[in-house]
């Protein structure tokens, strides 16, 4: 399954050299992109770095300094983990149905009592989610009542 990005990296299978005659322009944007797509899939910024055919303190120096491609190598991190959420989200219904599976396990106890303490833990996160939307919820409608009597 391909990661969806920006529009601007559409196509990242293109090099610089197939846009060198678009100008140097071209050539930076093709090489900005190459060095956002790597750090999207290596470790490290060196390994990206390598990866991207960019200097490892040019791209240092992108990321704290330059303020457009922070911009778009935080739309594409954004884009991406969207884009995996989304499939964690797709299987969800299998890994429960795995689990509850799981509960019924009589020869492992031990795959039981682990298959248990997930559907636990995830109940007591739901309920925390729960609670916190619930409790921001009403010291919002508190909030505007103090702005509304402000006026």
């Amino acid at each position: 399954m391909e990661t969806p990005l920006p529009q601007r990296m559409n196509h990242p299978q293109k090099s610089a050299d197939d846009r060198a005659g678009v100008g140097h322009g071209a050539r930076s944007a093709a090489m900005r992109e190459r060095a956002i797509l790597s750090l999207l899939s290596e470790r490290t910024i060196a390994k990206a770095a390598r990866k991207s055919g960019v200097n490892e303190k040019t791209l240092r120096r992108w990321m704290s300094e330059d303020d457009t491609f922070r911009v778009e190598y935080a739309t594409a991190r954004h884009i991406t983990f969207q884009a995996g959420m989304s499939r964690v989200q797709a299987l969800c219904a299998r890994a429960v149905d795995t689990l509850e599976e799981l509960l019924d396990e009589k020869k492992h106890p031990h795959v039981r009592l682990g298959a248990a303490r997930i559907l636990a833990e995830l109940a007591m996160h739901q309920h925390d989610a729960d609670t916190i939307t619930e409790r921001l919820d009403q010291i919002e409608v508190h909030q505007r009542k103090l702005d509304a009597t402000r006026r």
